[in-house]
């Protein structure tokens, strides 16, 4: 009897032993069902047979380059395995991609993965097309929901290598590659705007769901339990086909907002304009579990509630939640537009080094407040991008065959696209041997002045046969854009021209220069003064010969209600015109990403960006034309452009060089060349550093 109990009770010891550990799911590392899992706060992945915790380092990939929108799928496979390899060496474990990808990034992916002792892994974007939205629909109406449901479809055979024809949406490819063993899980659809997810709770009643593998609590919106409903069909369509389940995340609103009380159909109702991942839950049957995804982009606007502490605010979210949190995009760009990225305000650039700091020091309080994972936004500069504030001033849909160094938009990438094949046609710097006398467009005696021009930027190279002395000199440039408006002198700068002129570059000092523009031609002017323009047209104090030239500035913070401080923010510009000094060449140990001129002995070479000087489609030669007749930013073709200078000395008029004519060049696909940016070396260092 002794022995009977003895035995017995190590049966029960053994046996509660083996269900603690199924519970936990210590020992299911073998089933073949999933790979990866959610365990309270962090995420886990079975290797060797074992759950090991997985903390994801990873970056935003899309299959966009200069001439091509993503969605011309135009990346080739040694594109992205050499992006992949990027990746790796940085010290990163995963990338994310925001929809199906062409397949020639699943076969990079799998070919790469193959000869490397540590895997990169892939967390899959499932797009939701916001362009219906923009056209009046409902996100949750029949007919998005059956595109939803297909593009998931899309993905998950394309994910599992499943050979079939994407016609209509990659025409005559196909997916053969099986890369299911990388992918550690979904996201599902986009960051969804507030006022998309009112219009959805207005006309939609809020019912919870409960499904085969997700339901809702009591608290979820009509949208969470649109959303629970999709992830429910996508698990069971991978099931159902592959037999694999993995992680599903739901991508939560950046700024949590309070409850709206609104009235439609005489009937009153809260409703919240934010999605909240914590009011979907998953069943047991469902292994992986969930977890929730959210972006971060440190502007001063969104970190000014926080006194800018990111890892205040990444406690305060990690508080409310008991799933895994990933920071799906973390950004900063390197820019001569920072927007609101600066906690100085006062500054006009982020630069490649400051970017990099500014991401580790993200990076740390995404660590430091224990959180399953982060992405940074994003692996390549995308020069198809466009931001609030630039977007009215350009062609869209030619957006990526030039480089917008006006908007900031473009630029978070680590990887930069530079134009030139090899190298660009001149850096403002401490070298003048790319300067030929091809370019030299107008001497006399004293001076000469060259210019050349690619995807990017105007350049300028005034040479003097004698010293330049900032401190005795100022130089200006001129330029004739438009025919439509300009003047041939300006009583403030005691200067006469030759031409009509609508942009001024001027030079004081390495502290003092900047781009002025004719205030007719001054498209923020117009935009700031525009409504009471329209209401009052007998009050537009402009005309198209005014003696007039302004500072150039650009709108980074609209005024808006910030919900957070409860109160009003007004709108903040910067002067976007000032020009910054410093050696622009991407070779030299000072090298400054965002530099504009570099002023040597004899010599001064400037860059401007195209779009400062109201071009809106570089590459058909196309600028504004007379905003004020059209009343908006219309394009018009010119051909040339005419520049002239001068250099004056104490004050009066000394070297005066006529104005000539540059003739200007179009491209139909852009030329360039990619670079791996400060912040890339910064970012490895510090990841390299972390996992040795």
């Amino acid at each position: 009897m002794k022995k009977f109990l003895v035995a017995s009770t190590l049966v029960f010891i053994l046996a509660v032993g083996f269900l603690g550990d199924i519970v936990s799911n210590k020992i299911t590392a073998q089933n073949d069902i999933y790979f990866v899992k959610a365990n309270n706060e962090e995420i886990y992945i079975a290797i060797d047979n074992k759950w090991q915790k997985l903390d994801i380092v990873g970056v935003n990939l899309d299959s966009s380059k200069p001439g091509n929108f993503p969605n011309d799928k135009e990346v080739t496979e040694e594109e992205y395995l050499n992006w992949l390899k990027i990746i790796y060496d940085m010290g990163a474990n995963c990338v994310k991609v925001p929809d199906i990808m062409e397949p020639d990034f699943y076969n990079a992916l799998d070919k790469f993965n193959q000869d490397k002792e540590k895997t990169i892994y892939v967390i899959q974007g499932i797009y939701f097309d916001e362009v219906d939205l923009k056209n009046g629909k409902d996100i949750q109406s029949e007919e998005l929901e059956e595109k939803f449901k297909n593009n998931m479809e899309l993905i998950v055979d394309s994910i599992h290598g499943s050979s079939f024809n994407l016609e209509g949406a990659v025409e005559n490819e196909y997916y053969k590659t099986d890369i299911s063993k990388y992918l550690l899980g979904y996201t599902l659809g986009v960051e969804f705007a507030s006022h998309d997810l009112i219009y959805t709770e207005l006309i939609n009643n809020k019912e919870n769901y409960n499904g085969k593998y997700f339901y809702t609590n009591k608290d979820a919106s009509s949208f969470e339990s649109y959303i629970a409903k999709m992830a429910d069909y996508l698990a069971k369509y991978e099931y159902k086909k592959y037999k694999e389940q993995r992680l599903i995340g739901f991508i939560g609103s950046s700024n949590n907002h309070k409850k709206l009380k609104v009235s439609h159909t005489n009937e009153e109702k809260y409703i919240n304009d934010y999605v909240n991942p914590n009011n979907i839950k998953s069943k047991y049957r469902f292994k992986p579990g969930i977890f929730a995804s959210y972006s971060l982009y440190p502007s001063y606007t969104n970190m000014k509630e926080y006194q800018n502490n990111i890892e205040g605010y990444l406690t305060e979210l990690k508080k409310m939640h008991k799933i895994p949190i990933i920071i799906g995009e973390y950004g900063i760009p390197s820019s001569r537009n920072s927007g609101d990225f600066n906690v100085d305000t006062t500054k006009i650039y982020i630069n490649e080094e400051e970017q990099g700091k500014a991401l580790v020091d993200a990076y740390r309080a995404i660590q430091n407040a224990k959180l399953a994972g982060s992405f940074i936004f994003e692996l390549q500069d995308s020069w198809h991008r466009t931001s609030w504030n630039t977007k009215e001033s350009k062609i869209l849909d030619r957006a990526p065959f030039w480089s917008d160094a006006q908007d900031y938009s473009q630029n978070f990438g680590l990887i930069a696209f530079d134009p030139g094949k090899e190298k660009s046609d001149s850096y403002p710097d401490d070298n003048i041997s790319e300067w030929q006398e091809k370019d030299v467009i107008s001497k006399n005696d004293d001076i000469s002045l060259s210019m050349k021009s690619d995807e990017k930027y105007l350049y300028f190279m005034l040479k003097s046969k004698n010293t330049i002395d900032l401190d005795k000199q100022d130089i200006y440039i001129d330029l004739d854009i438009t025919p439509n408006s300009g003047s041939t002198k300006s009583s403030q700068l005691n200067l006469n021209f030759d031409n009509p002129v609508d942009f001024i570059i001027e030079i004081k000092n390495k502290e003092n220069a900047k781009v002025l523009v004719h205030e007719y031609y001054n498209y923020f002017s117009f935009n700031e003064n525009k409504k009471e323009n329209q209401i009052r047209p007998d009050l537009i104090s402009v005309s198209p010969d005014m003696d007039e030239f302004s500072p150039i500035y650009i709108e980074i913070t609209p005024r808006m209600y910030v919900e957070a401080l409860d109160k009003v923010v007004d709108s903040k510009k910067i002067e976007t015109g000032k020009l910054v000094y410093g050696n622009a060449n991407p070779l030299s140990k000072s090298y400054n990403s965002a530099s504009d001129f570099y002023i040597g002995d004899d010599y001064v070479e400037i860059r401007v960006p195209w779009a400062l000087l109201n071009f809106m489609d570089p590459s058909t030669k196309q600028i504004m034309d007379d905003i004020y007749k059209y009343y908006r930013a219309k394009p018009m073709i010119i051909n040339t452009i005419n520049i002239g200078a001068t250099i004056k000395e104490n004050e009066s008029i000394k070297i005066k060089l006529d104005s000539s004519i540059f003739r200007l060049k179009s491209w139909f696909k852009p030329e360039y060349h990619q670079r791996l940016k400060r912040s890339y070396d910064i970012i490895k260092d510090m990841l390299n550093t972390r996992n040795n």
